[in-house]
């Protein structure tokens, strides 16, 4: 009997906690926590490009016609972009936090998805719509318990955080676009030069060096028709 009470006793907290999640909503996407791990993620990224560039230099000159100088700045562009996000980073963990950071947004927002802080799984978890109502009225009573200047602060400060952390984002989303941009074109191109090669060594073995290239050849017909396909630039490099 005593075990069933403890069972019973535990199952009551799990059922109470699960139903005050929503006396703690964060905006799921936008608070604290997920700014740090995107900042992460930012971060990570630019060093694996960074490995991905200095690894294969040949590649992101080709793709930039050969322009060392704007290989050069493509590569400062991560770097500064890492360095950035690392200094956000650490100003978001040594510089004053309004404790109501994160309750700010859930209060402000529309249309966002919040989540709840379950205090017995010690974790955040998705609400239901009527539960996500609930936490939204939460979040405005509770920051409506706060001074006008700590509401100006709060805004001052909240908005801050969000306008470079989008900046920071917007940025990496740009330039991250424009090398997948040029490692497609770069691999495509390298593609199109080693099947020309290979046609090259085929028709070159079946006309017995060029002597014969009046035949039928299937290597030397398709070597033709390659060419033929090819666009005017690659007849300028």
């Amino acid at each position: 009997m005593g075990s069933k009470k403890i069972v019973d006793a535990e199952e009551t907290k799990r059922e109470k906690a699960r139903q005050l999640r929503y006396k703690k909503p964060i905006v799921k996407d936008l608070n604290l926590d997920s700014i740090m791990d995107a900042l992460d993620e930012i971060s990570e990224a630019c060093y694996d490009v960074q490995y991905y560039i200095d690894g294969d230099d040949d590649t992101l000159l080709n793709a930039l016609d050969g322009d060392k100088d704007d290989a050069y700045e493509f590569k400062v562009m991560f770097s500064d972009l890492c360095a950035e996000c690392e200094e956000m980073q650490e100003d978001l963990r040594n510089e004053y936090l309004p404790k109501y950071f994160d309750l700010f947004f859930a209060a402000v927002g529309r249309g966002q998805e919040l989540i709840g802080y379950d205090v017995y799984e010690h974790d955040y978890y998705g609400l239901s719509r009527f539960e996500g109502d609930l936490a939204k009225e939460e979040a405005v009573k509770k920051m409506k318990m706060l001074t006008k200047d700590q509401l100006i602060e709060a805004a001052q400060y909240c908005f801050g955080v969000y306008q470079a952390y989008i900046g920071l984002q917007h940025r990496y989303d740009c330039i991250r676009a424009a090398l997948d941009i040029l490692r497609d074109e770069n691999t495509g191109y390298l593609k199109m030069v080693k099947q020309i090669d290979e046609l090259y060594t085929k028709v070159y073995e079946e006309t017995e060096g060029f002597r014969w290239t009046h035949g039928m050849q299937p290597a030397l017909r398709e070597f033709d028709r390659m060419l033929e396909s090819l666009p005017q630039e690659a007849w300028l490099q």
